[in-house]
């Protein structure tokens, strides 16, 4: 048998001639210098550009212990001492190795320091995390820390300084000025979440980083406290205008004051990404500088019917999440103008209000106005690109106290008592006439969904009705959405618990979400549907699951929090199901007769979660009646397990919260990311 380049066996001693005639590594001599110049020719190629290809070899020479084809050329080895290295290959060498190597690494030399500072590989992204500076500050070493983000701002592309829980005023001055300083031409995406006023110094020294294209700023208002939160003055934001490669920008506050400037957004002109959420006004003057924008989230802000108007001439915008909060104030600002000019008094106020199609009546003072009422929902059918649209309704009283203007009185246990007149209602005309929608989230206060007829919707590929107060899924929705793929109701329990029989005509649905509906049972028309890939039940009263073609095409079913006492045996019919969640079940055993006759019929089956809820000891994967967390029986059964399904992974201990669903499994896409 011939052997093949690199096959090594016993040579003769160097220099020593074998029958052929040949030196013995099987070439002439002539061939075999020509292959050493060409070897040598390419390791300099090689050692000069730096590339990863270059072999370091012993002092034997080239081929040594190694017999090649007759003819063929040696492979291209040289011996390249460390320090003949280039920075391109040091660096590629330091992203194998672990942090603590690095540091050391660095240590060496000043070469080997320049080049881990400067790494863009080891650099690019950095996050300073509040909780380590405070640390820091508090042991006299704060300014060690901005020595060491010093030396490493060239290679930065992205920094973010994530401090939602601790003041970082002092931390947050050094950094403004390291980032005022010149020779930051290429950090690109800076984001900051804090809870105090920091963020002022900071908008200071921004407009020096002409190379943003993402700013992040955020102050989350529940971990700031009740009463606190960051408060951005409108004139701040206005210094941004330098920015002008800005791609992103993402404002969340408690409130920005006064109205946002629209010279700002006419200097970023490139901008595709905006999310405001914050108390504030956006004025039309505004909206009618953000024509190239491919997505736009607003919550919280004030749009009246001008800047609703001129919303139509977003043509780009293929992504809206729009939350309608502030929508009673703004009529109620517009109201308390128009009475200061005319002199006209409350009744007046309400006559209008009741002429626009609204409630009429008054919450702590201030006309409430339904969310289908507002004028955005017109203007949508306008906006040929769009394909996502979130809808929320933060209704009075739903993030305040009974005390702050415009909340909702305070009933019995201090509980917001909303007028029903605000919950009632179906969907606006606006958005059943968006004919490019492809994802539709609709808010909780939704009571009904109109009839669906057909030309509707027709690009409808996902439905999310989360904790929806909708009674039920009319059968129109079924019969002329053939193109839906994803279906959410976790939460409806009115209309998740009253499916119609219709929807088992979406033989093209996928994923379907049906958590806490409070079901007894599974509905007989899911278990019609051939085309499920994710089926999620959990968090109900099921006891049991019926066979069914929902289990043909199965890739992961989660029964969690649900009232399983046994493996039901139609899961053998899932053939296809790689990740299966029945975590959770309280009462449920795990049998050796449930490894033989169903998880062993089960080959693509790669996950099995059988968590339970800590006991009081702390102990929670029971699977065994004997209420011991490891004995015999459990051990034995986990062993069958092992043995049928090698490659199975099986989670006993709860990695998050209760409820929270599992991974979807490999492959797996949500389509549906708003």
């Amino acid at each position: 048998m011939g052997a093949g380049v690199g096959d090594t066996e016993a040579c003769p001693p160097a220099g020593e001639t074998t029958a052929a005639g040949t030196k013995r590594d099987g070439l002439a001599p002539e061939s075999r210098e020509v292959g050493d110049a060409q070897a040598e020719r390419r390791a300099g190629a090689l050692v000069r550009r730096g590339s990863r290809a270059v072999t370091v070899a012993g002092h034997g020479g080239v081929g040594k212990g190694t017999r090649t084809l007759a003819g063929s050329p040696p492979p291209a080895v040289c011996a390249v001492a460390i320090n003949e290295l280039n920075e391109e290959a040091i660096e590629l060498i330091f992203t194998f190795l672990p942090p603590e190597d690095c540091r050391s690494a660095a240590a060496v030399c000043r070469l080997w320091r320049r080049v881990h500072n400067s790494s863009t590989k080891l650099w690019g992204t950095v996050l300073l995390s509040g909780e380590r500076v405070v640390q820091a500050a508090a042991s006299s070493s704060a300014g060690t820390v901005v020595a060491w983000l010093s030396a490493r701002l060239e290679a930065m592309r992205a920094l973010r300084l994530w401090s939602p829980c601790h003041p970082l005023e002092s931390f947050a001055t050094c950094v403004a000025q390291l980032l005022g300083r010149e020779g930051l031409p290429r950090l690109q995406a800076f984001s900051y979440a804090g809870a105090d006023a920091s963020i002022s110094r900071l908008l200071a020294e921004l407009p020096s980083l002409t190379s943003l294209q993402l700013l992040d700023i955020l102050s989350p208002f529940a971990l700031a406290g009740q009463g606190q939160g960051l408060v951005v003055r409108a004139k701040e934001l206005a210094r941004l205008k330098p920015l002008r490669n800005l791609l992103s920008l993402q404002l969340h506050a408690r409130e920005i004051r006064g109205s946002l400037p629209p010279a700002l957004f006419r200097c970023l002109n490139r901008l595709q990404h905006l999310a405001i959420s914050a108390k504030c006004r956006l004025p039309a003057a505004v909206v009618r500088q953000l024509t190239g924008l491919h997505s736009l989230e607003l919550h919280g802000a004030c749009i009246d019917e001008e800047a609703a108007r001129a919303a139509a001439a977003l043509q780009q915008l293929t992504r809206l999440g729009f939350s309608v909060q502030g929508w009673s104030q703004a009529q109620q600002e517009a109201g308390q103008h128009q009475e200061g000019a005319a002199g006209r008094g409350h009744d007046g106020t309400a006559d209008a209000s009741r002429r626009r199609g609204g409630s009429g009546k008054c919450t702590a003072g201030i006309p409430s106005q339904r969310w289908q009422d507002h004028p955005i929902w017109g203007q949508l059918p306008l906006l040929s690109r769009l394909q996502q649209l979130a809808v929320g309704a933060e209704l009075p009283g739903s993030g305040g106290t009974g005390g702050e203007e415009g909340a909702a009185p305070a009933g019995p246990g201090g509980a917001a008592v909303l007028p029903f007149d605000l919950l009632e209602g179906s969907v606006p005309d606006g958005i059943m006439d968006c004919s490019s929608l492809t994802d539709l989230v609709l808010p909780v206060a939704l009571t009904a969904l109109p009839d669906l007829v057909p030309g509707q919707l027709p690009r409808l590929a996902s439905l999310d009705l989360t904790h929806s107060i909708v009674e039920a899924l009319p059968p129109s929705w079924c019969c002329n959405m053939q193109g839906l793929h994803r279906l959410v109701l976790n939460g409806a329990q009115l209309a998740g618990s009253r499916l119609p029989p219709e929807l088992a005509a979406l033989q093209g649905l996928q994923h379907l979400e049906l958590r806490a509906c409070r079901l007894e049972a599974l509905p007989s028309c899911v278990a019609q549907l051939r085309g499920l890939t994710f089926l999620d039940v959990g968090v109900n009263c099921l006891a049991s699951l019926p066979p069914g073609p929902y289990l043909a095409s199965l890739r992961c079913l989660v029964t969690r929090s649900n009232r399983l006492r046994v493996l039901p045996p139609a899961l053998a019919e899932a053939q296809q199901l790689e990740l299966l969640d029945v975590g959770e079940n309280d009462e449920l055993v795990l049998r050796s007769s449930d490894v033989d006759g169903i998880l062993g019929r089960m080959p693509a089956l790669r996950r099995l979660i059988l968590t339970r809820p800590p006991a009081s000891l702390g102990f929670g994967p029971y699977i065994s009646p004997s209420g011991a967390a490891w004995d015999a029986q459990s051990v034995g059964v986990l062993m069958q397990l092992a043995r049928a399904l090698p490659s199975l992974e099986v989670e006993l201990e709860r990695c998050g919260s209760l409820g929270c669903p599992p991974c979807p499994p490999p492959g797996h896409t949500d389509s549906a990311a708003l």
